[in-house]
């Protein structure tokens, strides 16, 4: 009998993950991992709040710009990844929103485009017998 083949399902379900950095007695290790879409998130809010760091700086006394520019980005960005949006993750949702906005302006029958003019002409039905 042949065996059956392996599920790669749940691999690919599971996030990307940084482990540790470096190697042998100086490497950091993290115990549960940082995930790199949780990076790429804190990047782009750290990104955002560096744009209004004149105002903000104004506001904030000295000793929490650190906390500000560095912690509030990253738990934002740990929410954000652990949110689910229509049951799906972040990165997933967004992929298939840009997706269907691409797609949706073509029509599809048994995997085949429908031409386009074809779609603009009245239809009619014969009367069932």
């Amino acid at each position: 009998m042949r065996p059956p083949a392996y599920n790669f399902r749940k691999f690919f379900k599971h996030p990307l993950k940084i482990w540790n950095i470096g190697k042998g007695d100086k490497a950091i290790v993290f115990s549960k991992g940082i995930e790199i879409r949780q990076i790429i998130v804190a990047v782009l809010i750290f990104g955002f709040l560096l744009l209004f760091r004149g105002s903000i700086n104004h506001v904030l006394p000295t000793t929490l710009q650190l906390a500000f520019y560095v912690v509030l980005p990253w738990m934002i960005a740990g929410a954000i990844c652990r949110s689910k949006l229509d049951g799906k993750r972040l990165d997933r949702f967004f992929i298939g929103y840009f997706r269907y906005l691409y797609n949706k302006r073509f029509s599809y029958s048994s995997h085949k485009p429908v031409y386009q003019p074809q779609m603009k002409k009245p239809q009619s039905y014969e009367k069932f017998q």
